[in-house]
């Protein structure tokens, strides 16, 4: 009976509940419903054909022209001389010009560092006092040379008369009329002259080994000065060339050892610049041969300072002796002169290891066809526009291109149009519109290099 009650109530709290459920239906398909109705009964829209658009572009008549070709390179200032001062004797530093300081200019033989030269002074004196003695030595010999020439006539005499004399007494004593101690006794006399005579002789005929002995002497010393001379002289440490001081090494005070390097110094009479240039580029210019011919290959050196553009002169000297194996690249040596001299222009100096552009004017390309870069497409393509104002696409056979050009030998006529308009989507045929059509004849590039212009 219990169970009976209960399930009552359940069936009844279900029932009360069964509309909250199907409000949230019946809305939706409600909705639906009435979507569906709006679709059905909506105006049909009125369809209209689409209308073709002609794009409009700006052409170029081409004419034939003259091109100065001009490669363009970067590279970076070196100067041509650059050494390292090395002492050359030893000592301590007690002068130092104002110059030798880093970046100082200097002279050919201006004196840089002065050495202690107190040591060497003294080398000198002693050799030139040994020198002194040896030469006293040698005239001596010369004076000794001179007596014992006068000594050998005198004894020369004495002998031929002791020699007479025992001559007569050999004479006298066969006759009996003097005795033989008288004959011993010139005998005696006689042989003590003739070996006074040799001994002179043998004087005299060592006289020339002694001043060859004394000469070889006399040219050693005589080297020794040099030497110790130089070695002053090395105390004074002067400029090789006109140049400027890159390091120093050394200040006053400070001792040196022989083989100490002072300073790095270079050359500024002229400076030069490695140029690197393709094959391809480098058969538009005259280059030297590397025999010692004079270059005749003009370049223009340019640097931008603060905003403004500098510009120097220079020539091709050489050309390096390879090419370089990984970039395919040949590299030309330029050089500038006096690149430190004034300028009435206020033009200041080009310096060591500054980054410069190069612009080497090149071959003149006569009676070609010059387009501006920005026409070309991919494929070295450009549209030209038919007389009938329809596109043709055409393929060119480029002779040069540069930052801004290119010159064109076949593919292209005078009197040909060629589209300025860059159009995403050209196909052969496509009809286009030209701007301006009374004012595009006959017109030129607007940045186009007239022939000649370096």
């Amino acid at each position: 009976m219990l169970n009976n009650v209960v399930f009552d109530e359940n069936n009844e709290k279900l029932m009360r509940n069964i509309p909250r459920f199907l409000m949230p239906v019946v809305v939706l398909v409600l909705c639906v419903g009435f979507a569906y109705f709006l679709m059905k009964t909506a105006p049909e829209p009125k369809r209209k054909p689409a209308k073709s658009v002609v794009p409009m572009v700006d052409v170029l008549e081409l004419q034939q022209a003259d091109y100065r070709v001009s490669v363009a390179s970067t590279g970076t200032i070196k100067p041509h001389t650059q050494s390292n001062l090395v002492a050359e004797a030893a000592g301590r530093v007690v002068y130092a010009s104002p110059n030798f300081t880093n970046g100082g200019f200097i002279e050919q033989g201006e004196l840089l560092i002065s050495l202690d030269p107190a040591e060497y002074v003294y080398a000198v004196a002693n050799t030139k006092a040994a020198l002194s003695g040896i030469s006293a030595r040698l005239r001596e010999l010369d004076t000794t040379a001179e007596n014992l020439k006068k000594s050998l006539a005198i004894e020369g005499q004495q002998l031929a008369l002791a020699e007479r004399q025992f001559k007569r007494h050999s004479q006298l004593r066969k006759q009996g009329t003097v005795s033989q101690s008288a004959l011993d006794q010139s005998e005696r006399e006689y042989l003590l002259r003739k070996s006074s005579l040799q001994s002179l002789e043998n004087s005299l005929a060592l006289i020339p080994a002694q001043r060859q002995i004394l000469q070889a002497d006399l040219k050693l010393k005589q080297a020794q000065l040099a030497s110790a001379q130089l070695d002053l002289d090395r105390t004074r440490i002067k400029a090789p060339y006109a140049g400027r001081v890159l390091e120093q090494r050394v200040d006053l005070g400070q001792s040196v050892s022989k083989g100490s390097v002072l300073a790095a110094i270079y050359a500024v009479d002229y400076v030069e610049v490695r140029l690197p240039i393709s094959d391809f580029e480098a058969s538009f210019l005259t280059l030297p041969d590397g025999r010692g011919d004079e270059s005749q290959q003009k370049v223009t050196l340019s640097v931008s300072i603060a905003g403004n553009r500098y510009q120097w002169a220079g020539r091709i000297m050489r050309t390096e002796g390879m090419v370089d194996a990984r970039t395919r690249q040949l590299f030309l040596i330029a050089q500038v002169d006096n690149p430190y001299a004034a300028s009435p222009d206020g033009r200041p100096p080009l310096m060591v290891g500054q980054f410069v552009e190069a612009e080497i004017p090149g071959r003149l390309l006569q009676d070609v066809i010059i387009l501006p870069r920005k026409v070309m497409r991919a494929g070295d393509e450009v549209l030209v526009v038919t007389p009938d104002n329809r596109i043709e696409r055409r393929n060119l056979e480029i002779t040069w291109r540069d930052q801004g050009h290119v010159v064109v030998r076949t593919g292209l006529s005078a009197g040909d149009r060629v589209s300025l308009t860059q159009l995403p989507y050209a196909p052969n045929g496509s009809q286009v519109k030209i701007s301006g059509a009374a004012d595009a004849k006959n017109s030129k590039p607007v940045d186009q290099k007239p022939a000649g212009v370096q």
